[in-house]
């Protein structure tokens, strides 16, 4: 480890004479168990600033990793992944960044470039934004393209090269079964997986969830701390009935959901797509429309996500 850390040093300071950023070190066995892999071991060091008011270094702690994760697409990972953090980054001020780790899709990366084309070829957006920014006086938050076998590598040379964001989001499709994945889900420290009252979904995301409890949380073999499951996309008037009722049931496995729900609303559609003076509201360059937020329960969602990952 010491070698790790001199090595880091030499490299930080042939380009940063006066300080020196320590960042994580990740350090993975992966072991074959059962059916398929089990997380690895992983040792991620989280240092605390230097009390010595006379040395030129900086040890910088670790960001939070966070993952929306599932093994169904349609549950909303890749939108809830943008909300979450584009609410966090830009209406609260919290320094954020994403890693697009899915290859089946790669959603987020799709989100910017369409965020990029409709805030230039929109007037109305194109005069939001640079009114947004003027104010703002931070770049949009980095969105890094990638594969999970790369993804905790591409997060740290990220970092190595001066970011320091409080919490890195990762989009990620969730299977068991798959190494890089698996390996990936151990170092993630809070993981947030979507569900939805849909039968095939529903069933999805909790056979996900479990599996992440019983082959990996209970064995000590993974960094989470804390898992949770996201209703997403729910109908009003179906929290009280189904939505209860399933709490009550994998609540039983060992598993909870937060308390805030996310309703089924047209309005986590609006991405700028339509012509004229329409507000956004999922977007990764820009906050959500005020306008839009009322009875989406986002802020709700973000308080509780922020509450829980304490940032």
């Amino acid at each position: 480890m010491q070698m790790k850390i001199l090595g880091y040093a030499t490299r930080y300071l042939r380009n940063y004479p006066t300080i020196f950023i320590l960042t994580k070190h990740n350090m993975s066995i992966n072991r074959r168990a059962g059916h398929g892999y089990q997380a690895g071991l992983l040792w991620r060091n989280r240092a605390a600033p230097l009390s010595n008011p006379n040395t030129n270094f900086l040890i910088m702690s670790d960001p939070i990793y966070v993952a929306f994760a599932t093994q169904k697409g349609g549950v909303g990972k890749s939108t809830l992944t943008a909300l979450v953090a584009s609410y966090l980054h830009y209406v609260e001020g919290v320094e954020v960044a994403a890693v697009d780790c899915d290859s089946t899709q790669h959603s987020l990366n799709i989100y910017r470039e369409h965020d990029l084309l409709v805030t230039k070829e929109n007037p109305y957006l194109k005069k939001i934004l640079h009114k947004f920014y003027s104010q703002f006086q931070k770049k949009p938050y980095e969105i890094l393209l990638t594969s999970p076998a790369d993804a905790l590598k591409v997060a740290e040379e990220y970092m190595q090269e001066g970011n320091s964001p409080k919490a890195v989001f990762f989009d990620i499709t969730g299977t068991i079964n798959n190494h890089d994945i698996v390996n990936l889900i151990a170092n993630m420290d809070y993981l947030f997986v979507p569900i939805t009252t849909e039968t095939g979904e529903m069933a999805s995301s909790i056979s996900f969830a479990n599996n992440v409890l019983n082959r990996m949380m209970t064995t000590g073999m993974t960094n989470i701390r804390e898992m949770h499951l996201v209703w997403n996309k729910i109908g009003s008037r179906e929290k009280p009935r189904l939505c209860e009722v399933i709490d009550r049931y994998i609540e039983k496995l060992g598993l909870d959901s937060l308390n805030t729900v996310l309703v089924k609303s047209s309005k986590f559609e609006k991405d700028g797509r339509e012509t004229g003076n329409t507000g956004l509201f999922r977007s990764t360059m820009l906050p959500p429309d005020k306008r839009l937020l009322k009875g989406s329960n986002l802020e709700e969602l973000v308080a509780e996500i922020r509450q829980t990952i304490k940032v």
